[in-house]
């Protein structure tokens, strides 16, 4: 029995996949992807065969659930997806000529605007739903590959140094700016990361790790110290921060 056949039984015999919907696994889309994504950062190969495993289960269990509905079944998706692919790789199934990635990024944005046929934003796909640091990455990534974009880092740097400048001048005034101002800051800083070649939502990630572990270490040494942070002040929190990072670099 292979998986589809597992997955069929399933929405025909378990009472908890019968009374699912395309609405109510929802959910298990983004968050079995975000579990992949953990998995894949991991590096452990067993947990990216699980999850790797998992997300397809709910793949196709949205299929079964599309096909009770009369919207799709397997076979129609499944040439869908065949269709776009070899249309979208004419470098590959065609006689289309590239120089590398960037003509076949160019070239797979000509072809779906094509595919528009001027009835779709020039954004549409890139659903509003995603963290704003990827969506932004992401909307980027699109404008650059029809030219849209700097030549070099030194254009998004400039931009990163304006946006905070503009920041700075709006901080304590009595005004409804900071936000918008503060978002394009980010937006800039996004843009940085993608010329450098970091995706900023993982470097983010990153970053959150990166403090928690060092703020759990310095509780930890304050509790040993007998020091109550709560009464303490930044620079003295400060202090055993610092003691962490030092740490932190003698063991590498």
């Amino acid at each position: 029995m292979n998986l589809r056949e597992i997955v069929a039984r399933l929405r025909n015999q378990c009472p908890w996949d019968r009374k699912q919907t395309l609405r109510s696994i929802k959910h298990l889309y983004i968050e079995e992807a975000y579990e992949l994504s953990e998995a894949l950062e991991s590096g452990d190969g067993a947990k990216i065969e699980e999850e790797l495993g998992d997300l397809l289960y709910i793949v196709l269990m949205g299929i079964e659930i599309a096909r009770d509905a009369g919207l799709t079944d397997y076979d129609r998706v499944e040439e869908i997806a065949k269709a776009k692919l070899i249309r979208r790789h004419p470098h590959v199934f065609g006689e289309t000529k590239v120089e590398g990635e960037a003509d076949v990024l160019a070239n797979w944005e000509r072809i779906k605007e094509a595919e528009k046929s001027g009835k779709a934003g020039f954004f549409e796909g890139v659903p509003k739903s995603l963290p704003a640091l990827i969506r932004a990455q992401m909307m980027q990534e699109r404008a650059a590959r029809v030219g849209f974009d700097w030549e070099s880092t030194r254009g998004p740097l400039a931009k990163v140094r304006e946006e905070t400048q503009e920041l700075t001048e709006h901080i304590g005034k009595k005004t409804d700016d900071l936000e918008r101002e503060l978002g394009d800051i980010l937006f800039s800083v996004v843009n940085l990361a993608r010329h450098i070649g970091v995706r900023a939502e993982e470097a983010l990630e990153r970053s959150n790790a990166k403090f928690q572990r060092r703020f759990e270490e310095v509780r930890r040494l304050a509790k040993e110290r007998g020091l109550d942070m709560t009464k303490m002040g930044i620079e003295e929190l400060d202090k055993l921060w610092d003691e962490i990072k030092a740490e932190e670099k003698g063991n590498f």
